[in-house]
Parts: structure tokens; C-alpha cells; sequence
């Protein structure tokens, strides 16, 4: 979830005191916090761009004061060793099939002191997406932006009917992180499930109040996978929004990461959401307000490493072949102008961008009515993995729910401002 950045200004005017500058309490307490990040292969391209880079640890990425980057960090490296070493597993024996899918299904329409915040087209959209998404196969769900409690009943139902459980987390704080977790109910073994709500510390404090009652958090469901017997650990998480609140995604992160590093090494854990930032961006300044060309999108990237690093983690999106971040903005993007921007969507691009990466895009017209020409298309929706025995094989990745539907009357639009983000895996 995004706001629009008018309504931002109008709450800084409304709460001033609110800082954003989160430094972790405990920072320095892990191993991972001391790491150097040259020695890192996580990290080492964070170090190549930032000023003294190579005596920087990580500790020293959650200071402002500390970060100055003098190029794009550029993640090609990282992303092809997660293609290489996927590509030297041997094959499993007997694998059972799971199919994965993190999807923002944009569901937000709330109002506070002067103004509305929503998702176009919410009330066609919340009527067909229960039936659409579990009508398609998926053995997990990754959803977020299910804030309203009617919207979780939808689901409820509907995964009565199509034989999932379901999992949103307590009522009291479900409506302030809208996060819910669907399992196909003949996956789930007769072990004991545990299930997890957490709230982050960090957070952009006015989104809660006077801001529409939003408080980032998690949610966790754990069970065994009954045909393996494999113990599996599902995260659903949906990370603070805006270039220039980096620092709380970025705590953000290091606290799931450590969520998911903190089970047993024979147990898979597999970590989906919307992460509200980009592994790369060509250019510091990009997307405008109108008045003046954004920057501070260098900072953005360092949260898809730190993923890595602190969970111990791998992109599922990287596992068959490098995720292709770094190529298609090269290939595709246009130096930014406003004008061209607001006027077509990455002006009048679309048709020659395929939909094989960016989650979040103009090109989706829901995104576009909403934050055209404001800011980056990024693959900003992951299904993260954590292996450490290996006994998950990815299969496929894709983009899903690309496609305008027809609403009827409504019109033709798509099913989210997001494009969904899937992962076909292999299990024993």
C-alpha cells in the first residue's frame, strides 16, 4: 500500500514530531549486523557504491549519515550466483508439487482528516477476487491489502468452498496490517500448526493515526506438508511504502529476515509479500510530485540484499535464470520528464515492456490512475525462499493476473493495481 503523496504532506502538517529515522534497538546484537560488506557476496555490490563502502559493515546501512552513494548498486552479480546455485541442486527424488502465489490484491478505502485513500475500482474488485484467486489452482497464498474484516469473510467463504484453510491473524489488528494466508487444506498435516502476529517497531506512525489505521506487521503459519512430512514456515509481510521512508523497510526486513532464519535447518521457510522496494534503479531521480523530480531511490535497493543477508534467504524469481531487474530498465525506460509520464503510462512504453518483471507499473492502469509519472515501476511482490538443506527445487516463476478483466458495466481493468508474483515448487 502506497498514499498519495498529497495526503502524506497534508498528515506531516498534522504531525510533525513524527520521525522516520528508525535505528534497531538491538543493532549489534547479531552476527549478521558485524558482517563487512565486502566480504559479503550478499553485499559486496552495496560496498562498490557507496563512499568508503569497504569499511563499511551492516550496521552502519541503517545510518543515514553514514550512506553515500556515489552510483547505482547494481545487483546483477547477486542475482545471477542465486540462478548458479540453484542450477547445481541435483534433482529431488520423489518431489511433491506447491504452488506459490504473493498477490497485493489492492483493497484499501478508507477515509481520515481531509482526505480519502483507495484503491480504484474497490468494489467491483473485493466481489471477484476470492472467487478468481482461489479458482486457480494455487496450494498457498500470499495476500495483502485484505484490510477490512468483510473482505477476510469473502475469503473465508469462498475457501470454504474451494477446500482452504485460512489464516488473517487476530481482528483487532488485522484491519491495521490487512495480511492473510490461504493453505489448500489437504496439504496440512495432522502435526500441531502454530500461527504468529507481529507488528514492527518501525513504522511511519501517521499511517496509523490521523492516517487510515494502517501498522505494518507479519503473519506466520506453520505446519507439516503432508505429503513429505517436511515442516514448512509461511511469512506474509506487506513493508512500508515511498522511496524516502527506506530506513523502517529496511528494519523492517532485518526483523523478518531474522523470523526466517530462526527455525530448524531441515525446515523450509517461504517468506511472500509486498516489499515495497526494488532490487535496482539505473537513476537517484526519478517520479515527481509535479513540483520537483524524486530522488533517493539508491537507498530503496538496499533492502532486497538485506533480505538476504538477515533470512538467510534466496529469490525464488532468480532461481531458473536471473531476474531480469537491471536489463529491462536499461532496455526500457526513457530518462524521466513529468510532462511525457502523466500524460501515457511510462510514456506510451507499455506495449514494448513485456510483463515479465515490474509488479508495480504504470502500465497497470489501476497503478497508473493512482501514481503515474510519481515514482519507479519495480518488481516490488517476492516470493522469498529459506533452504538450508535443500529439499525445495523452484520449477517456474511468472507474473500473474497481468490482464485486464471484464467488470461489465464497470469497464475493463485489472484485478489489483499489483500484478501478482507466483512460484511453482518442487518439495520432499
Amino acid at each position: 500500500m502506497h498514499a498519495h503523496r498529497l495526503t502524506l504532506a497534508a498528515l506531516l502538517l498534522l504531525a510533525p514530531a513524527c520521525a522516520d529515522d528508525e535505528i534497531p534497538d538491538d543493532l549489534g546484537t547479531r552476527a549478521e549486523d558485524d558482517v563487512l560488506l565486502i566480504d559479503s557476496p550478499i553485499l559486496q555490490h552495496l560496498a562498490a557504491t557507496l563512499e568508503s563502502g569497504e569499511t563499511l559493515r551492516v550496521s552502519d546501512l541503517f545510518f543515514a549519515e553514514r550512506l553515500r552513494f556515489t552510483a547505482a548498486p547494481d545487483p546483477s552479480e547477486l542475482l545471477a550466483a542465486q540462478a548458479s546455485e540453484h542450477a547445481a541442486l541435483p534433482p529431488l527424488a520423489e518431489p511433491a508439487t506447491l504452488k506459490v502465489l504473493t498477490y497485493n490484491t489492492g483493497l484499501l478505502n478508507r477515509w481520515y482528516p481531509f482526505t480519502h485513500v483507495g484503491v480504484p475500482r474497490y468494489l467491483e474488485r473485493r466481489a471477484e477476487a476470492p472467487a478468481r484467486l482461489l479458482a486457480d489452482g494455487w496450494d498457498v497464498l500470499f495476500l495483502q491489502e485484505t484490510w477490512e474484516l468483510v473482505d477476510v469473510e469473502r475469503f473465508a467463504a469462498e475457501a470454504k468452498r474451494q477446500g482452504y484453510a485460512i489464516y488473517a491473524g487476530s481482528e483487532e489488528k488485522h484491519a491495521q496490517h490487512g495480511l492473510v494466508i490461504l493453505v489448500r487444506e489437504a496439504l496440512i498435516g495432522e502435526a500441531k500448526q502454530e500461527f504468529g502476529e507481529e507488528q514492527y517497531a518501525a513504522q511511519r506512525e501517521i499511517e496509523l493515526f490521523p492516517g487510515p489505521g494502517i501498522k505494518r506487521g507479519l503473519i506466520r503459519w506453520s505446519f507439516t506438508h503432508a505429503p513429505t512430512g517436511r515442516r514448512i514456515h509461511l511469512y506474509a509481510t506487506h513493508l512500508t511504502a515511498f522511496p524516502e521512508l527506506w530506513q523502517e523497510r529496511d528494519v523492517q526486513a532485518r526483523v523478518l529476515g531474522g523470523r526466517a532464519k530462526s527455525h530448524a535447518d531441515g525446515d523450509v521457510v517461504l517468506v511472500g509479500g509486498d516489499f515495497n522496494a526494488g532490487p535496482y534503479y539505473p537513476e537517484d531521480r526519478f517520479g515527481s510530485t509535479g513540483e520537483e523530480v524524486l530522488s533517493g531511490w539508491w537507498h530503496n535497493a538496499m533492502m532486497y540484499p538485506l533480505m538476504l543477508h538477515y533470512g538467510g534467504l534466496y529469490d525464488s524469481r532468480s532461481a531458473l535464470q536471473p531476474a531480469a531487474d537491471v536489463t529491462r530498465m536499461h532496455q526500457l525506460l526513457l530518462p524521466f520528464e513529468f510532462g511525457p509520464y502523466r500524460d501515457e503510462p511510462l510514456a506510451g512504453r507499455c506495449a514494448t515492456i513485456p510483463a515479465d518483471t515490474f509488479t508495480g507499473t504504470d502500465c497497470n492502469s489501476l497503478y497508473f490512475s493512482q501514481y503515474g509519472a510519481t515514482e519507479y515501476p519495480a518488481r516490488l511482490d517476492y516470493v522469498f525462499i529459506r533452504d538450508v538443506e535443500r529439499h525445495v527445487r523452484v520449477v517456474s516463476t511468472a507474473l500473474e493476473y497481468t490482464e485486464p478483466l471484464d467488470f461489465g458495466a464497470a469497464g475493463s481493468f485489472e484485478l489489483s493495481d499489483h500484478y501478482g508474483q507466483s512460484a511453482t515448487l518442487q518439495i520432499e
